[in-house]
């Protein structure tokens, strides 16, 4: 196995320090450059070409989100990975669109970490359990509030639908063109949605959603 090429990026000189210190203990890893942020981390790209970038969220400057994502768009080929005491799960799906391929909590055992870097590196994607139990409890807590509304005939499956993109700050047009139905029709859903809940207005839609756990914010 050749070894991996692996950039380290945190604002924290001592867990940067220790991180790094771990994995050059490991015969099949090679760290090649570390950054205290993102902008330094771009410019050290001018010269370094890693395999895998491990970085953190929170740093002076741009984030680890804005990072990977102007990477993905720039250069598909470098894998990353978060490492971050962050584990909600806004955090966890922002990194996922932005293209990492693996989201690791900072409490990760030595294990944990080496084989999340060896499933990226052979292709794959690496979440710890810790950001896995996140997305089932928010799974779960969705699911529960969406299937209680079908189950007492309170609303069906699509104005479910309308009600989630509207609390997000959907318009009726983005609304319609998502479904593949009508401005007419998304109207329509609205007003029944009101009606069946007893709400006023978006703003009040808006307000139920989140009381019951159907969006985060």
């Amino acid at each position: 196995m050749n070894r991996i090429k692996i950039i380290l990026v945190d604002d924290h000189r001592i867990f940067r320090d220790g991180l790094k210190s771990l994995l050059s203990e490991v015969e099949f890893i090679e760290i090649i450059g570390e950054a205290s942020g993102g902008s330094e981390l771009l410019e050290s790209l001018t010269c370094l070409r890693p395999d895998l970038i491990i970085m953190d969220i929170s740093m002076k400057g741009l984030s680890g989100i804005e990072v990977s994502r102007m990477l993905t768009a720039s250069s598909p080929e470098i894998n990353i990975m978060i490492l971050s005491m962050h584990t909600d799960e806004e955090f966890v799906v922002s990194a996922i669109q932005a293209g990492v391929k693996g989201y690791l909590s900072k409490d990760a055992s030595k294990e944990e970490l080496l084989e999340a870097i060896k499933i990226i590196h052979e292709g794959g994607e690496c979440y710890s359990k810790m950001v896995s139990d996140s997305f089932l409890k928010s799974y779960v807590r969705k699911y529960k509030a969406e299937h209680s509304l079908v189950e007492n005939k309170t609303l069906t499956q699509r104005e479910i639908e309308i009600l989630k993109l509207a609390a997000i700050g959907q318009s009726n047009k983005e609304i319609a063109d998502k479904l593949f139905i009508s401005h007419k029709t998304v109207d329509c859903h609205k007003n029944n949605i009101v009606q069946k809940l007893k709400l006023k207005n978006t703003a009040e839609m808006v307000l139920y959603a989140v009381k019951h756990k159907m969006i985060e914010v």
